[in-house]
């Protein structure tokens, strides 16, 4: 079958047109990073992209989530803390105030102790954070999803601390003004006073588990995040030594083809026909 130079003359034009195509399209995957510059490119890839979207921004609720319950724990731990400090030193006045030699003047003076301590625990209990809001809640705290299929208290409530079981507030009121009318206290005070204690150490206790439940949680979250994104990267952005390998060849395949395009173009009426 013969060629006429025409359908070469055609061949070579197509071949230009495709790898000028091809030269373009390396260098923009260089130069903006993508692999893909339309989702018509790949639909597949630009739906797989679009899922990976949505789970980086889930993942960047998480780290809010995150963010705010650290702050909020930070807080609550600290202000029990201060309040089991107190509370301790409240303590330590009754067993004074339990001393049999001590006359009715000396309790009214531990008295005033009880009265100072009662009104900073009060305050304590009632402290509230940078944004306004009581550290511990009068609400029942809310629950918030830090990492996939797992959600963590943001806080302790008031309550849980300081009457669930013992009234505090309450319990040191009554001290206070015992001492301050000069009455001796019992030994069901001190009972009253150690579970007291118990109280909120039992609060303490819970705020360092829902901090390493939220330290797991994070990490675990931080995995999956990096797992996402490595997947994004490989489906979306450019791998530059392919593209650059690419680039190379389709340079060279195009330099040939304008190279016999030029010498198409120089042949005679006689050599063409």
């Amino acid at each position: 079958m013969r060629i006429s130079s025409q359908q070469v003359f055609d061949s070579g034009v197509s071949s230009m047109q495709q790898h000028t195509s091809d030269v373009v399209k390396y260098q923009q995957q260089i130069s903006s990073g993508r692999k893909y510059q339309l989702a018509s490119d790949d639909a597949l890839a630009a739906g797989l992209g679009v899922q990976i979207d949505l789970d980086n921004a889930q993942f960047a609720m998480f780290k809010v989530n995150q963010n705010h319950i650290t702050a909020s724990l930070t807080s609550t731990d600290s202000q029990l803390n201060n309040i089991n400090l107190a509370l301790t030193k409240f303590q330590q006045m009754m067993v004074q105030a339990g001393n049999g030699a001590l006359g009715i003047d000396g309790l009214k003076t531990l008295g005033q102790q009880a009265t100072t301590l009662y009104n900073t625990v009060n305050q304590m209990s009632q402290a509230k954070d940078a944004n306004g809001e009581q550290i511990l809640r009068t609400a029942t705290p809310a629950s918030v999803l830090v990492a996939p299929n797992v959600s963590l208290e943001t806080a302790l409530s008031f309550a849980e601390v300081m009457t669930v079981d013992q009234n505090v507030m309450a319990f040191l009121g009554s001290v206070r003004d015992n001492l301050n009318a000069g009455t001796s206290l019992s030994s069901n005070d001190m009972t009253t006073m150690q579970l007291v204690l118990k109280q909120v150490t039992k609060a303490q206790v819970k705020t360092g588990l829902l901090q390493n439940q939220l330290d797991a949680a994070t990490e675990a979250a931080d995995v999956q995040k990096n797992n996402v994104e490595v997947q994004r990267s490989n489906l979306l952005d450019t791998d530059l030594a392919t593209a650059t390998a690419g680039l190379v060849k389709s340079n060279a395949l195009l330099q040939a083809a304008q190279s016999i395009m030029t010498k198409l173009d120089s042949n005679s009426l006689f050599q063409k026909l």
